[in-house]
């Protein structure tokens, strides 16, 4: 199975399309603020992963214990390296080394961005990235994290200016996904299989996948179909 493949399904059309609007926006008139948010399992980390590392974004993944001074440092560190200006990382206050980053930003994907909405300092120091700079940062969010942004804060909600929700796979970006990353033959019926099996879930067609290329290559198969699976 092929790794680090970033297969074009309609997920990932429609997350780019986020991040090229933002590009092209009028700078001057909306802040560079997006939100990509969904279910568990359809491939958004995956997606902010692979995008920021291709195109040379900064990614940044936000967890429990994570507090405006931590993500000043981490983002200062994620700069430093991005720049190639070494690992020292100036000491000083949460808003000091946010200061200090300002200058050198572009595009930030910032992932789990549910754990700063606990953090109302975070999430706001996230916001005066996008209010003081013309960087775009892109929010990626679980299911209802749309909702939640807007119970929070109503103003910040109003600042994001693209929305997207990861969809489950519909059966042809199965079939693109087994087509783009399975290392051997398959018949057509495998896609039906990996489609009904997953559930649209990219987790777990990825795992099916797997399984039918093992088997396939256990058996040296030439081209493996759902009766080989039964066997």
């Amino acid at each position: 199975m092929k790794q680090g493949t970033l297969v074009r399904t309609q997920n990932v059309i429609a997350a780019d399309k986020c991040i090229e609007y933002l590009l092209t926006r009028p700078k001057l008139e909306m802040v560079g603020l997006g939100l990509l948010y969904g279910r568990p399992g359809l491939g958004k980390t995956t997606y902010a992963s692979r995008i920021a590392f291709s195109q040379g974004y900064l990614y940044l993944r936000l967890e429990a214990t994570t507090t405006p001074k931590a993500f000043a440092s981490k983002l200062l560190l994620a700069l430093y390296k991005r720049f190639g200006m070494g690992e020292y990382i100036p000491y000083g206050t949460a808003n000091d080394l946010f200061m200090m980053c300002i200058t050198l930003l572009e595009i930030i994907v910032v992932d789990e961005i549910d754990y700063a909405f606990r953090h109302p300092q975070l999430l706001g120091a996230i916001r005066d990235i996008v209010d003081v700079t013309t960087s775009i940062v892109i929010l990626i969010g679980m299911q209802n994290a749309k909702d939640k942004l807007n119970q929070i804060n109503e103003y910040y909600f109003d600042r994001c200016n693209f929305f997207y929700e990861f969809q489950d796979l519909p059966k042809r970006d199965i079939a693109q996904l087994c087509s783009e990353i399975m290392e051997i033959k398959f018949h057509p019926d495998i896609v039906e299989y990996v489609h009904f099996h997953s559930c649209g879930n990219v987790r777990k067609a990825m795992k099916l996948i797997r399984t039918v290329e093992e088997i396939g290559r256990y058996k040296n198969l030439e081209v493996v179909s759902q009766a080989d699976l039964d066997d």
